[in-house]
């Protein structure tokens, strides 16, 4: 059985190797062990013995890829789909994993292709139409990321990531209402989602309700209390409240988590700014830049702090 998810795990465990050497089959299926172990180094070393014994089999191709893939040596994923897809042009699952290879490596519009291609042999799968709604997404075309993505809810309604992936762009697109229904729905579907939560808590915090944000970060916070972006959301719902205590404890341990998250730093130092503590702005300023060469409102506070004296 071959179950595609959003990052996909689709893996060929059996493959007819009648008029095969007995050697190609054993080394095939030594792959499928490694790589059901998780031992990719060796799964690739055994399908490439296979592939040096059988080179016109596209499961090969395929398995070996998938091995490159997770292994996130995505360029050489994508040779080993391209050449599975040359023996097998009608193959949806090398189409979609190429896909997404090619969007890892920012190829967003070469993804698109993949991803359209997959959609043409296999039309009714909704994974296929989410993940070309992110290639669109990473390309800036919000319309169509939407479109894909509705596609995507209207094959599968039970399937939570298209409420978020469209939400997120109607955020994006100031369309706060439609983007606190989809993430309703998506938690009526899936409570245990903490980028739901979290998101919800970003939409209503920018909607001015900041207790019912912190309330949904909370809720993120539960589920996944390592994740960074949590923290800084909560500290500006916080500040926002001119709760400025709590908003720099939260940004602080947001550091803490991620010492690069420069974000962070920049909403700290701001909101130092904004209190007067001129020394400790500069400090968090120059540390943004530290980590983020170049970044532009640190580099104008420092300019304004340095006329102001500090």
């Amino acid at each position: 059985m071959r179950t595609r998810t959003s990052l996909i795990v689709i893996f060929v465990l059996f493959l007819a190797f009648g008029g095969y050497s007995q050697t190609a089959k054993d080394h095939f299926e030594a792959g499928n062990r490694y790589y059901t172990v998780k031992d990719y180094s060796r799964a690739i070393t055994s399908f490439t013995a296979a592939l040096g014994l059988v080179s016109t089999a596209p499961e090969i191709w395929f398995n070996r890829g998938q091995c490159y893939y997770f292994s996130g040596n995505y360029s050489s994923a994508i040779y080993d789909y391209s050449q599975a897809i040359k023996l097998r042009p009608r193959y949806t699952d090398a189409y979609f994993q190429r896909g997404l290879s090619r969007n890892k490596l920012g190829q967003h519009q070469a993804a698109v292709g993949d991803y359209t291609a997959a959609i043409g042999i296999s039309p009714a799968d909704a994974t296929i139409w989410y993940n070309r709604g992110i290639a669109y997404a990473d390309l800036g075309s919000n319309d169509l990321a939407i479109s894909d993505y509705s596609r995507a809810i209207l094959l599968s309604p039970g399937y939570v990531k298209p409420y978020i992936n469209r939400g997120a762009i109607y955020f994006k697109m100031k369309r706060y209402q439609d983007a606190l229904a989809d993430l309703d729905k998506a938690l009526s579907l899936d409570s245990t989602v903490a980028e739901a939560w979290g998101n919800r808590g970003v939409v209503r915090s920018t909607m001015g309700s900041q207790d019912l944000a912190i309330a949904d970060i909370n809720q993120a916070i539960k589920l996944n209390p390592n994740h960074a972006k949590h923290y800084l959301d909560r500290g500006i719902a916080y500040y926002r409240k001119k709760q400025n205590a709590l908003a720099i404890a939260d940004l602080s341990y947001a550091m803490t988590l991620d010492p690069n998250y420069y974000q962070a730093l920049l909403v700290r130092a701001a909101i130092r700014f904004d209190a007067k503590a001129y020394a400790a702005a500069r400090a968090d300023f120059e540390k943004v830049l530290e980590l983020k060469p170049g970044e532009e409102t640190a580099l104008r506070a420092l300019a304004r702090l340095k006329a102001m004296g500090y």
